[in-house]
């Protein structure tokens, strides 16, 4: 394949036409809010983020209608999220113990990414779950962060990716520098921590129960029956060739001479089958040689007929086989009665040459309604003589489920609408599932760590007793002339300065030092302690936006931060350990088996 093949397939793949559709709409939406920069955030072809307060009202009201009823509900959270750390701790490990020990295809564990471990149809059923569990999980943060008057900042949606879009949902954005202050309690850090995992593990048990319980469900508009999608020929072993067609849904069934008040209706999820029918287990009773009818729907010309279907005899020859690639002659590959593998080719079946491409073959003679021996001749000119036995019942079908209608609503809906509910529960299931457990490992990216530090936090304590120096650099956006410090409890300011744009950039020593009645220490959290830096600049002063404000202050320093930093990294490193060698090692096993492209 030439480079230009590679590009044109490149351009062509589905994947990098919807991502190039979502570029151009978020290219649309930068252009319209350009006033507004603030609105959004835009990486090409990495990022893209709208941000709006629309949706605070939103989320005050529901906070704000039960806020006792909400914090016992996310109380409960906290144990619930914190299970599932523990769980997830055992689920990794116990898992690489099994890819170690005995590789399965089941234990693999992929990232789930479109165009590469997933393809597009299947990307399609995984859009709806995705926006439901993300858009739920940040509300979830939202509600359980405004009834202890944490502050929302913004509500918005982003999307994400290089190239191919890979991913898209909503966010909610918290201050986080305030929560993390002694403004608020620990339980409130607890609470919004596992407040979206504990929405996840919600959603995954109520799919679950949906799932189980769906036939049910949907009883009241539709039925599973069997539908035909294959027809034997006789020279296959099949009966009814030329009656029954592709896509014919077997309604009910009766014996021919009964009455039609005797049609038995199939419902597969109350066990009866065609395949329960033909083993003459229901109250539709029949021998070989004699006919049922079938009451058929047919979907295509939707039109409902009656078919009588020929029951021929199934026989057990005790052999297993294959044709050999001409078609004149098979091989027996295992004998049944001696439990052996064998070798044997065949050329001829009751003294008939075998022959695939003129319908010589061994089915063929299987749909004889009174044979008692077959008598098979080798190429060497051997003889074997089988004894068959009837072992049940053949139609001459291959089949699958169908979802009939039972009304014009489900009618209309069609009989594939079953199916796609199902298979976006099942999504909503896996993908929360698969989220819950993964979010509340201790990561830096997911709230599990939000959890595990805060909980390492309390197990040691805090032991505030030494000052120490440090030096922030904050840049100036163009308005606001609050530094706001990455220590919360700032004892004194030793200097600010400016870092003046142009000087800074080319390294010169270009700064204006200010004089202690031009900057202030306040505290702008309101928890009792001083955390930012309130610079007064004189009317006349124009400074440049991107300029750097530099601050020296001493503060108090927690003297167990370095023991909780050191057990919380630990736990970080076995986390990532497990997780990575899960992945590693899926590969490792499975290699491309695990991916589309």
């Amino acid at each position: 394949m030439t480079l230009l093949d590679l590009i044109i397939d490149f351009l062509l793949n589905p994947w990098f036409i919807i991502s190039l559709i979502f570029w151009v709409i978020v290219i649309i939406f930068v252009f319209l809010l350009r006033n507004k920069k603030e609105a959004y955030t835009f990486f090409f072809p990495l990022l893209a983020m709208f941000k709006t307060k629309k949706l605070n009202n939103l989320i005050r009201r529901i906070s704000k209608k039960s806020p006792r009823f909400w914090r016992v509900f996310w109380n409960i959270g906290i144990f619930v999220s914190f299970g599932f750390t523990i769980y997830g701790f055992y689920f990794f490990f116990t898992n690489i113990l099994n890819l170690f020990i005995q590789p399965s295809i089941e234990n693999a564990i992929v990232p789930l990414i479109p165009g590469v471990t997933i393809d597009l149809p299947v990307f399609f059923y995984l859009l709806l779950p995705l926006l439901f569990i993300m858009t739920t999980h940040e509300f979830a943060h939202g509600i359980s962060a405004n009834i202890d008057g944490v502050d929302i900042k913004s509500t918005g949606v982003l999307g994400a990716g290089l190239f191919f879009l890979v991913g898209f949902g909503a966010f909610v954005e918290v201050d986080e520098r305030e929560l993390r202050s002694p403004k608020f309690k620990r339980n409130t850090r607890f609470r919004i921590a596992t407040s979206g995992t504990f929405v996840n593990a919600i959603t995954a048990g109520v799919a679950f129960l949906l799932i189980l319980s769906f036939p049910t469900l949907v009883s009241p508009f539709y039925g599973q029956v069997t539908q035909v999608y294959s027809v034997l020929t006789p020279q296959d072993g099949g009966f009814n060739y030329g009656n029954l067609e592709s896509g014919d849904a077997i309604v009910a069934i009766k014996h021919q001479n009964d009455p039609d008040s005797q049609f038995l209706n199939l419902d597969l999820n109350q066990g009866i089958s065609l395949t329960s029918i033909l083993s003459n287990s229901t109250r539709v009773k029949f021998a070989i040689g004699e006919n049922l009818t079938f009451n058929i729907y047919n979907p295509y010309s939707d039109s409902y007929s009656e078919k009588n279907v020929t029951v021929g005899p199934r026989y057990d020859i005790g052999i297993r086989y294959e044709y050999i690639p001409n078609g004149t002659g098979l091989i027996i590959t295992y004998n049944y009665s001696s439990s052996t593998e064998t070798n044997i080719v065949i050329s001829k079946v009751n003294g008939t040459a075998i022959n695939t491409s003129n319908g010589k073959t061994l089915e063929l003679l299987l749909t004889d309604f009174n044979l008692k021996a077959i008598n098979l001749t080798t190429n060497t000119g051997s003889d074997y003589i089988l004894d068959v036995e009837i072992v049940g019942v053949f139609i001459g079908v291959q089949s699958n489920s169908y979802w009939m209608h039972k009304n014009d609503l489900a009618k209309l809906f069609t009989s594939n609408w079953p199916d796609f509910l199902i298979k976006e529960l099942l999504w909503l299931f896996v993908i929360a599932f698969s989220i819950t457990i993964f979010n509340m490992m201790p990561l830096p990216i997911f709230d599990g760590d939000r959890f595990v530090k805060e909980l390492i936090n309390w197990i040691f304590g805090e032991d505030y007793k030494t000052k120490k120096k440090k030096t922030d650099r904050l840049v100036y956006k163009g308005t606001d002339t609050e530094c706001k410090l990455t220590e919360y409890r700032v004892e004194n300011i030793e200097y600010v300065k400016i870092l003046l744009k142009e000087d800074y950039k080319s390294n010169q020593n270009g700064e204006v030092l200010l004089g202690k009645d031009n900057y202030e220490l306040i505290d702008s959290i309101g928890d009792g302690y001083k955390d930012t830096v309130s610079v007064k600049l004189p009317e006349t002063t124009k400074l440049k936006k991107n300029s750097v404000f530099e601050v020296s202050f001493e503060y108090w320093y927690d003297n167990k931060r370095k023991i909780k930093n050191n057990v919380l990294n630990a736990i970080r490193i076995v986390a990532l350990s497990l997780i990575l060698g899960n992945f590693v090692l899926s590969y490792l096993m499975f290699g491309f088996d695990l991916f589309w492209i």
